[in-house]
């Protein structure tokens, strides 16, 4: 029985809200499905293209296929001319879908959520117990999602508009510097930086044995792989002197973020910098609540918090951790001079320096 207090507008409105998000999730394994197959590309490559044809081309079944089409049509993921009873890709939706290697690709998100629904077991048990999810235990799904889905930014951002906001990073790494990325993952962020200074000393460093693995190949594959050294190592066990230090979208997984900011400021060359990429957020948690703060806090509750649970001091800052908390773990480390030098609706770009 209803409460007869409710506002009713209010519970229409939030009933609303729910089916717009269940309509949402309800993509994820037909995405992935159109994914796997190269549906998007076959689409862009054939279309407009009646249901009939494209399932003898992509070589499936017709009567899954054209369900498939008019569910990406009835969220204008696929465009549909009714008369023709075609369907097709618009310059955007190529874009978005079937372009892998352009700057606007997004079906890397769609594998991070398929690999967040299969660490649901894991992360249930860590609520009631209060303890992590080891990072190597992850779905394989939610490495190579978060590396398809942070790809398309860094291709249009980190060269062109991050890195040149560090004081005096393009002269000295044209010059010969020295550049760690620490966290690495699949070394795509080591890669673009690696291509951009080819004077400089490049070094990529993750605790994950496969995706060292896979920045090895992808850098072999780009005739980068004698430019950049790639090592399986934690935040405080790597070896040299650099002049910069980069946490790319990671510092807020580790259990020991202040650590690992130490560790780094010990390993600068003198007048080195910690360079951090961390998602965009308020330092109030209520002043991220927006589309942006509901994925963000949702990856951190499915995947940061429990990584950085897994591990020694297990700060678990969280993908919203803020500007104020992020600076306050930097000067905990000893660095004097921190700061916010970039800042767009997804990202923000952080100095520190010794």
């Amino acid at each position: 029985m209803l409460d007869t207090n409710l506002d009713v507008e209010k519970l229409k409105k939030l009933q609303f809200k729910i089916m717009k998000d269940v309509a949402a999730s309800a993509l994820i394994p037909l995405m992935r499905i159109g994914d796997q197959l190269g549906l998007f590309q076959k689409l862009s490559a054939l279309g407009p293209i009646t249901s009939k044809k494209f399932a003898e081309e992509a070589k499936v079944d017709e009567r899954y296929l054209r369900e498939w089409l008019y569910a990406l049509s009835a969220t204008d993921f696929v465009s549909y001319d009714g008369e023709k009873e075609e369907f097709s890709l618009s310059p955007e939706q190529k874009a978005v879908f079937a372009d892998e290697e352009g700057p606007a690709n997004m079906l890397g998100a769609y594998e991070v959520l398929a690999g967040q629904v299969y660490a649901e077991e894991k992360v249930l048990e860590a609520f009631k117990t209060g303890n992590g999810v080891a990072y190597e235990n992850a779905c394989p799904l939610c490495f190579t999602g978060t590396a398809r889905f942070f790809k398309p930014s860094y291709q249009v951002n980190l060269i062109e508009k991050w890195l040149p906001m560090i004081d005096g990073f393009g002269e000295i790494m044209k010059s010969g510097g020295s550049f760690a990325d620490v966290g690495c993952g699949h070394g795509l962020s080591t890669l673009m930086v690696a291509q951009a200074f080819p004077n400089a000393s490049v070094a990529g460093f993750d605790i994950h044995g496969p995706s060292i693995e896979e920045a090895k190949k992808l850098a072999d594959s780009a005739g980068m792989l004698d430019r950049i050294k790639y090592e399986i190592a934690d935040s405080k066990s790597y070896e040299g002197k650099f002049d910069y230090i980069a946490f790319f979208d990671c510092l807020h997984d580790m259990g020991d973020p202040v650590g690992a900011a130490k560790y780094a400021y010990d390993h600068l060359n003198k007048g080195g910098a910690v360079i951090l990429i961390e998602p965009t957020a308020n330092d109030k948690p209520e002043e991220n609540f927006n589309i942006f703060g509901q994925m963000y806090y949702s990856f951190s509750t499915m995947g940061c918090i429990p990584v950085s649970k897994s591990q020694e001091v297990g700060l678990a800052l969280g993908a919203q951790a803020g500007p104020a908390k992020l600076i306050e773990v930097l000067e905990q480390a000893g660095f004097k001079d921190c700061k916010i030098v970039k800042k767009n609706a997804t990202n923000m770009v952080l100095e520190a320096r010794k």
